[in-house]
């Protein structure tokens, strides 16, 4: 019965997601087009786990040294719904787990959220007029703004061309809206995969010679710190984990191989811990030796008090990077970095 319900609320919710998108493609909804920043929308269609963040970090990597670059989210399970620029000192409440990492990690880019995207834009070059390149965190579904260059992310384990719509399946959009990308990231590939599964998913995708399809996968780096503590992370096997990610499996995988028989607990994906959660973390944090969390927990977790410092001194995060497959990361790097520079030649041009 329960299957009947989402395969029922799936049509529905895909036929309205196929009127909207005609609406948009047609002109009856209007789409704005700004031309005087360059702006790259990171997104994909199915809910969460394709690694946005990390990819939308490797492009503020090979831009920031090139051009004045911005960052713009929407800030999800904020409180603040405003407008507003994120600092390496706001809290998860005020501009969300994922946009704080990234300020974090770049301390002299600028971020800022707000769920409309157009106005975001309007404010950053008001107050930063000299910004080149804005890059638009999960924004493939904001079709009211068009961008300069659409990527859209492709999880390799969860194929769209097999997916379902919402709530039945995971995609929030429809497979075919996969033509509006400019390049496609096949993302969390396996580092070892053969040429064979390659063509699989590049027949699978089925995509127009005009895009640029890339493969992916997922790299993790030496543990950090959650607080500001000296110490180094314990060398043991009691240790417990935490992630609150849209598809921890990879996670849990790396979590499993490299520590013997981990405590692991896993939350939903952004979760806002209560005071019960809380208490349970430090109960495990107690009984081991060494508790990892992802970077993104790292955010939402530094916010508690109820932590001691010798638990602090336990409590590190993994972080984790993208690296392309087939050596092209040279490659990409290149062809974003060339197409952002003869937009801003065409756009003096026209102005």
């Amino acid at each position: 019965m329960l299957k009947i319900i989402k395969i029922i609320v799936s049509f529905i919710y895909g036929t309205a997601v196929s009127i909207r998108n005609k609406f948009y493609d047609v002109g009856i909804f209007p789409h704005k087009e700004i031309k005087d920043v360059v702006t790259i929308a990171i997104g994909n269609i199915t809910v969460g786990g394709t690694g946005k963040t990390p990819h939308s970090e490797f492009m503020i990597n090979i831009l920031k040294h090139e051009f004045k670059v911005a960052l713009l989210s929407r800030g999800y399970k904020r409180k603040i719904k405003k407008f507003r620029y994120v600092e390496a000192t706001s809290t998860v409440v005020e501009v969300g787990d994922e946009p704080l990492q990234i300020k974090r990690k770049f301390t002299d880019i600028i971020v800022a959220v707000d769920a409309n995207r157009v106005r975001g834009i309007k404010y950053i070059k008001e107050k930063y007029p000299d910004v080149d390149v804005i890059v638009l965190d999960d924004a493939f579904q904001h079709r009211h703004l068009k961008p300069s260059l659409y990527i859209l992310l492709c999880d390799y384990w969860r194929p769209v061309n097999k997916d379902k719509m919402l709530p039945w399946g995971t995609l929030r959009d429809r497979q075919n809206q996969k033509y509006r990308a400019d390049i496609v990231f096949v993302t969390k590939c396996p580092q070892n995969i053969n040429p064979i599964d390659m063509r699989i998913v590049i027949n699978d995708l089925d995509l127009f010679p005009y895009q640029k399809l890339f493969f992916t996968s997922l790299e993790y780096n030496d543990l950090k710190p959650v607080f500001d503590v000296k110490n180094k992370p314990a060398e043991t096997n009691k240790i417990a984990a935490v992630a609150g990610i849209a598809n921890p499996r990879l996670f849990e995988e790396y979590i499993s191989a490299a520590y013997a028989k981990p405590q692991i607990l896993i939350f939903p994906d952004h979760h806002d811990f209560s005071k019960k959660d809380i208490d349970s973390i430090c109960e495990i944090i107690d009984r081991n030796e060494l508790f990892v969390t992802t970077e993104k927990d790292a955010m939402r977790l530094m916010k508690y008090e109820n932590f001691t410092e010798e638990q602090k001194a336990k409590m590190f995060y993994l972080p984790i990077k993208i690296k392309f497959l087939n050596k092209e990361e040279k490659k990409i790097t290149e062809y974003i970095i060339d197409y952002i520079k003869k937009y801003k030649g065409n756009r003096k041009f026209y102005l």
